[in-house]
């Protein structure tokens, strides 16, 4: 039975979705998007400033995403990847709303990320999930492939129980 867990990017189960990354923006983009895997940290996915997510089942990584931080309030979504064989199941969508959830905790207001004009499941998901477009940042603002999405996180009020 698949299941979400916190991971570090550099641990053994996180392999499979760099690695799946990789090849996926090689297929898409070309080799000019593989220095993108190592611009940040590791300690970019950890608590306090971020955190990696993974859905596994038995001993196979299925899907899985991060955050990292961008700006003061302000979250990256990073590395969101779902197996090829296991795509069109809700895995990433199951990911992309945890992370919203562990952002809220993290102390971001805000989500952004960028996609590439390529990647038409990640366009859908993040239409779909509330994203509205923005402008591309960072390495990749004035890339013509580069697309991207932001998210105001509301914090959900805890009851107060008596």
């Amino acid at each position: 039975m698949p299941y979400l867990r916190t991971a570090r990017i550099d641990e053994r189960a996180a392999r499979p979705l760099v690695e799946g990354l990789a090849e996926e923006y090689r297929r898409l983009y070309g080799d000019a998007t593989s220095v993108e895997l190592t611009s940040r940290d590791v300690a970019d996915f950890s608590p306090p400033r971020g955190v990696l997510l993974l859905v596994i089942d038995g001993p196979e990584t299925l899907a899985g995403g991060g955050i990292a931080p961008l700006a003061e309030g302000v979250g990256e979504v990073k590395r969101m990847w779902t197996a090829p064989a296991r795509r069109g199941r809700g895995y990433a969508r199951l990911v992309l709303a945890a992370l919203e959830t562990r952002a809220v905790e993290l102390g971001y207001r805000t989500l952004r990320l960028q996609t590439g004009a390529r990647s038409d499941a990640a366009l859908a998901l993040y239409r779909s999930a509330g994203y509205r477009p923005a402008p591309p940042f960072g390495s990749y603002r004035d890339e013509p492939l580069a697309m991207g999405f932001e998210k105001e996180l509301v914090p959900v009020p805890v009851a107060h129980v008596a």
